[in-house]
């Protein structure tokens, strides 16, 4: 039980589904991870950019009080630092007292004012750290340059600081001084970092969030391919019956769905017309073996006339089974590509050809209903092949002296809307024709109508004939009624880019059908009767 769970479990995680979602909270985890680390590291380096700027302001704020000098007795408080004084400062204590009562720091900031190596005036009400640590004070001592403002890092207990090392000078005071700004790095990165884990908490939960969102989304989306992955599963050639349950088909994932079933539809008819097509020509091909061997266990070896009369029965069996297998090769070939190799044909006389060769097949009244002109594109052979095969078939269900007749047209102004133009070549007889029941199988493989049950063939005509309209794109119908003869057309759609057959121009009048036999079609001679193609069927 374990392993079956294991194996649903890795079954599941290789799914579309799970390949999808994860891929979305892959995206989305990495554009939350960029975003938020690239906000943050620039908010970072705005905090070292504003320090330095603040050290800069500090530096310029003391240079322009140093250069106005102190303001007279009767200056208010609130005087701008730019107005004019009396006279320039003497005295850095008084300088550096002035600039501390007019500053205010910042709350990471605090500043310190150092005289002679010594602190003298420091300002850290808000920072929590002090600048007059004796480990502070000798580094500012060591990085101080004359006339040059340093800012360097400096580490105090936990804190980073960033310090900057302001050098004063006066005229009338010759002591060594040095304004120190310094600023808690620590504290204001701690501030950024503190925002970006709040970020990765909140970024987390939108992840879950979206995690649970999308898992139901997708596998809404994906449903149609779980079911075709369950379906698969469980397709074997013993059971091709199965569908994939669809839902919508507005989608793609649903078309896939739709397109697996006409497949598995089509491969669900193979293997039944496979099956069939076996189990017939096994039936078909039993005959002639019976044959064979019955005669051969009959046969006097002593007697040369009965040896060469066996023989004979023999070579005819021989004869018909050659046929028969070459009719079913000739099937099997019809569902590759190469089947037909289409070329340029004149249909007039192509007709006329084929007219001549169907001549010799039987001493029939063979007339030409109508006779279309112009080029198409087909394969000549198989055309030919599939005309004479059905006048083949109307010679076996005629006596001699009856009607054969052939005729082309271009059905333009009878197609159905929205059909095109199409060609339609048909052979015509006057036989005993075929019942309603019949027309619906006789395109079948070894299917035979009641009237040819006694009549000579393999029964694969008519499929090889349907299988060259196919090949071309078109179908083969049958009109016919009992007694009455049968009209067999081959439909096949014309190519509209300037090779389609143009209407056919009347043809010569043909003699007038005896009494009972089927008028020819429209398109061919007057007293042309109702067009042969209106249905699909077909006899043997």
């Amino acid at each position: 039980m374990t392993g079956t769970r294991w194996e649903r479990l890795r079954t599941e995680l290789r799914s579309v589904r799970s390949r999808v979602l994860a891929t979305v909270l892959a995206v989305l985890a990495a554009a939350l991870l960029l975003v938020g680390g690239l906000t943050h590291y620039l908010r970072l380096v705005d905090v070292d950019e504003s320090v330095r700027q603040d050290i800069v302001q500090e530096a310029g704020e003391l240079q322009r009080l140093a250069q106005r000098g102190p303001l007279g007795p009767d200056a208010s408080p609130t005087e701008d630092l730019d107005a004019a004084a009396e006279e320039p400062f003497a005295d850095l204590d008084q300088l550096f007292y002035t600039f501390l009562t007019t500053t205010v720091p910042g709350e990471y900031e605090a500043i310190l004012a150092v005289v002679d190596g010594e602190p003298a005036f420091e300002h850290a009400d808000r920072s929590g750290f002090q600048l007059d640590d004796p480990a502070t004070l000798a580094a500012v001592a060591e990085r101080s340059r004359p006339g040059q403002t340093v800012v360097f890092d400096h580490r105090q207990g936990e804190r980073q600081l960033r310090l900057g090392v302001i050098p004063v000078d006066l005229a009338a005071d010759d002591r060594p001084a040095h304004l120190v700004v310094g600023f808690d790095m620590s504290a204001q990165r701690g501030l950024v970092l503190e925002s970006l884990g709040r970020y990765l908490a909140i970024a987390g939960l939108t992840l879950v969030v979206a995690g649970a969102a999308a898992y139901v989304l997708v596998g809404r989306v994906t449903a149609p391919i779980t079911r075709l992955r369950r379906a698969t599963e469980q397709i074997s050639p013993d059971d091709l019956g199965r569908r994939v349950p669809v839902t919508r088909e507005d989608s793609d994932v649903g078309q896939l769905a739709v397109n697996f079933n006409g497949m598995l539809a089509r491969i669900e008819a193979g293997f039944r017309q496979q099956r069939q097509f076996l189990d017939d020509a096994a039936h078909e091909l039993r005959t002639p073996l019976t044959i064979l061997h019955g005669n051969l266990e009959l046969m006097d070896e002593h007697d040369p006339a009965d040896v060469a009369e066996t023989r004979a029965v023999l070579l005819d069996e021989i004869g018909r089974m050659n046929r028969l297998v070459e009719d079913l090769l000739l099937l099997a070939k019809a569902q590759r590509a190469d089947f037909v190799r289409p070329g340029t044909v004149d249909l007039g006389p192509w007709l006329d050809t084929t007219l001549e060769r169907a001549r010799a097949l039987g001493e029939r009244d063979w007339r030409l209903d109508a006779r279309a002109e112009g080029l198409v594109r087909a394969d000549e052979q198989r055309l030919t092949q599939a005309v004479l095969q059905l006048a083949a078939n109307a010679v076996k269900f005629s006596a001699p002296g009856d009607v054969v007749a052939l005729g082309t047209a271009d059905s333009t102004g009878s197609a159905a809307p929205g059909t095109g133009r199409e060609l339609e070549i048909w052979v015509r007889d006057t036989g005993p024709g075929i019942a309603e029941a019949d027309q619906q199988r006789i395109f079948e493989r070894f299917a035979r109508a009641e009237t040819g049950r006694t009549v000579e063939g393999s029964g694969l005509g008519l499929a090889i004939v349907a299988a060259i309209a196919h090949a071309h794109g078109g179908d083969v119908r049958v009109r016919s009624r009992p007694g009455a003869g049968a009209t067999f057309t081959v439909r096949l759609p014309l190519d509209p880019a300037g090779r389609a057959v143009p209407t056919a121009p009347p043809a010569p009048a043909a003699p007038a059908p005896p009494a009972g036999e089927p008028a020819p079609p429209p398109g061919g001679t007057p007293g042309a009767g109702p067009h042969p193609s209106r249905t699909h069927e077909s006899r043997k």
